[in-house]
């Protein structure tokens, strides 16, 4: 196909190929909501440019039923990063090419998420083990772990203290418009913020990223959960995009989720998000409503990425390890370019006909 290619068929059609078969798609009809969404990136630059895409992952609430991809670079392929598990479309454009252009169609379905939330002990499983590390910006030890072991002072099960921080969270912090794109996910940062302000501001990474700390630094396995708004809200019109608009470029979002048996979801940062938007008066029913619906279930508009935190992509980038992967990541002649200014990285992300 040259520079133009089409992965779709090769995806569905079960074609082999040692890249592609990484990222499994299904076509099975689901009783769930339907998007396609599209990735338009240009690149003006002269250089050798590398480009990783996130990719909707698989999960049993979520199912990528489509990948199609046309361009004017010279390799692409589909893969799945080593530790998380993270589906990534990868492009590269050498530097001959001097029109460096992309458009990713991706096709996907999605139900809304509820869980039992059975409360007791349970036995970690080996592969969840591993969200109970640290990593670069998710510390276990030291004032993370000493606030998190006050505020779970009492609470015996892993749910117990996942609510109690989880509730913590949700009223001592706010979301700060100022931040960009959902903000670096920082915990030393935002615990230095504490101490200096007596407050925590920050957007959806920030206090998903303090969630997921606090829980991990007790016990409680958690991962913070990148990915995207594609449909209105039903909680809350000021959550994610108005009706009838198809723009994403800027509709990344981060949730959380704990594991007390079963992976249950969270989202502090979108019950801070309608105290900013609606200015609700203080213990507002409409507030503790967001709160209590927040904590086991989440608002079914949205898109999951992946959770990998402080990780290599797949092809390995030059400048590691990456924070997060909500975003395109693009390195020309091996330096990043900054995804949080769509402008000048020149994409756009919109949702499209199925």
């Amino acid at each position: 196909m040259n520079r133009r290619d089409l992965i779709r068929a090769t995806v569905l059609l079960g074609i082999s190929s040692v890249a592609l078969s990484r990222v499994r798609v299904h076509t099975e009809p689901l009783s769930a909501k339907r998007v396609s969404f599209r990735y338009d990136i240009e690149r003006p630059y002269r250089g050798d440019v590398r480009l990783w895409i996130p990719v909707p992952v698989e999960t049993d609430y979520q199912k990528l039923t489509g990948v199609e991809v046309k361009g004017t670079h010279r390799r692409i392929s589909l893969h799945r990063e080593k530790v998380f598990g993270t589906p990534i479309l990868y492009a590269e454009f050498p530097k001959d090419i001097e029109r460096k252009r992309i458009e990713v169609k991706v096709s996907v379905e999605f139900r809304p998420r509820r869980v039992s939330m059975v409360d007791g002990s349970f036995r970690i499983p080996k592969e969840v083990r591993k969200y109970l590390e640290p990593s670069a910006h998710i510390p276990t030890e030291g004032k993370v772990r000493d606030l998190a072991t006050e505020i779970t002072k009492g609470r015996k099960t892993m749910l117990e203290k996942a609510w109690a921080i989880y509730k913590w969270v949700a009223e001592n912090t706010y979301r700060d418009p100022e931040v960009k794109g959902c903000g670096p996910g920082d915990v030393n940062s935002l615990l230095e913020m504490l101490e200096r302000t007596g407050k925590i501001g920050g957007k959806c990474a920030d206090q998903s990223s303090i969630f997921i700390a606090m829980c991990r630094s007790v016990g409680i396995p958690a991962r913070e959960v990148f990915g995207i708004r594609v449909l209105p809200s039903e909680l809350s019109t000021s959550l994610s995009i108005k009706p009838g608009s198809t723009d994403l470029t800027k509709a990344q979002h981060c949730r959380a989720e704990f594991w007390a048996g079963e992976w249950i979801p969270v989202d502090p940062a979108d019950v801070t998000k309608v105290v900013l938007k609606e200015r609700p008066p203080k213990d507002h029913p409409r507030v503790e409503f967001a709160k209590v619906y927040l904590f086991g279930s989440w608002d079914p508009h949205w898109v999951a990425y992946n959770w990998a935190r402080d990780f290599v992509l797949e092809p390995e980038q030059e400048e590691k390890p990456l924070n997060f992967f909500g975003y395109p990541y693009a390195e020309v002649d091996g330096t990043p370019v900054n995804w949080l200014e769509p402008e000048t990285f020149v994409y756009r992300i919109r949702k499209v006909s199925a």
